[in-house]
């Protein structure tokens, strides 16, 4: 059996894992039991516990099973089946509600919820954004993933977590679909309108969040454990007329929510690893959406403008005002005014 955390998975979480690797691809029941080395009674008991669970699996006498492409329940077992051997994710808690995932892995914590515990959720009654906003989170189309970390960093070094999760958000939508997405400094991720909404204009549509939250230690001026919570549309459709004009989402049925969790964590528990490496500065800063581009964001309570200069080693904004001054945003938000080209 493939290892997981210390377990063993099932047969059922085996057939689903190898189900997910070939979706949209028929795999024969015989090939399946011997790679298995189980009996093809044992396949077909599996495969009708998936479908009792929702999970849309064709079959045919000559073909064999399949995993339809837009099958998609997010489940324990189903996050577990696409993680890989070995994998860093130490626990995996799967929700079908919650009032955020965040507000979940925060309790997790507070009881000694282990480094690398992910919380996953179908729904957010209460989901959050930066600033106290409400993140958008209708059941069956989205991903909403909180992942409990213990990086041990100093305070200063704390939006290096956002950067390196923002990254391995960008990493897994590149390895699992052909999207190529960017990133609004500093924890959004957007695509272009081509996301198979109805009325998309070519314009960069905002298909995730990122909420990062610390637990600190005064004294010692370092960060104990941390909370990444990201909010990511995947085949949501409805939204509000306001969200309507800038919110977007992956190609409904390009790749299983499932898949997209296990992917994020993993990734980011191996960027978080790397806080502070130039390397992910340099990613982070290559899938940059604002970069060259004149800008809004508010300095001492006033609205300012100013182009969109680059991205330092510790993740801040780096931006020259009408008056030609350099000024370094650590933290605040940023909207863009259009693009320029650099001088």
């Amino acid at each position: 059996m493939f290892g997981y955390g210390g377990a063993e998975m099932s047969l059922k979480d085996e057939v689903l894992r190898m189900l997910e690797d070939h979706r949209g691809e028929a795999l024969s029941g015989e090939s399946v039991a011997e790679r298995l080395s189980v009996s093809r009674a044992s396949v077909w008991k599996a495969v009708r516990a998936l479908r009792e669970e929702g999970h849309k699996i064709g079959a045919s006498t000559r073909r064999g099973y399949r995993m339809e492409p837009d099958s998609d329940v997010l489940s324990e077992e189903g996050i577990r089946a696409c993680l890989s051997e070995g994998s860093p994710v130490r626990g995996v808690v799967c929700l079908a509600s919650v009032d955020s995932t965040n507000t979940y892995a925060k309790g997790l914590v507070l009881s000694g919820g282990a480094h690398g515990t992910l919380v996953a959720a179908d729904r957010q009654t209460a989901g959050r954004g930066r600033r106290g906003r409400s993140f958008f989170s209708p059941p069956g189309t989205g991903l909403y993933m909180s992942l409990i970390l213990r990086p041990l960093i100093e305070l200063e070094r704390f939006q290096a977590v956002t950067i390196a999760a923002a990254v391995a958000v960008c990493r897994t939508i590149e390895a699992l679909t052909c999207r190529r997405p960017r990133i609004k400094w500093v924890n959004d991720i957007y695509l272009d309108g081509g996301n198979g909404l109805e009325g998309a204009d070519g314009e960069e549509r905002k298909i995730c969040g990122i909420l990062t939250e610390a637990v600190s230690d005064v004294e010692s001026g370092t960060i104990e454990s941390v909370v990444v919570g990201i909010g990511l549309n995947v085949s949501t459709r409805d939204f509000s007329p306001d969200l309507a004009r800038i919110a977007g989402s992956l190609l409904p049925g390009s790749v299983s929510r499932n898949r997209l969790a296990a992917g994020i964590a993993e990734r980011l528990m191996d960027c978080q690893e790397r806080l502070g490496d130039p390397e992910l500065i340099r990613e982070y800063r290559d899938r940059s959406l604002l970069l060259g581009r004149e800008v809004r964001f508010m300095r001492d309570g006033a609205e300012c403008r100013g182009l969109a200069l680059d991205i330092d080693a510790q993740g801040c904004l780096l931006l020259r005002e009408e008056d030609g001054t350099v000024v370094t945003l650590r933290s605040g938000e940023v909207h863009q005014v259009r693009p320029v080209r650099m001088h």
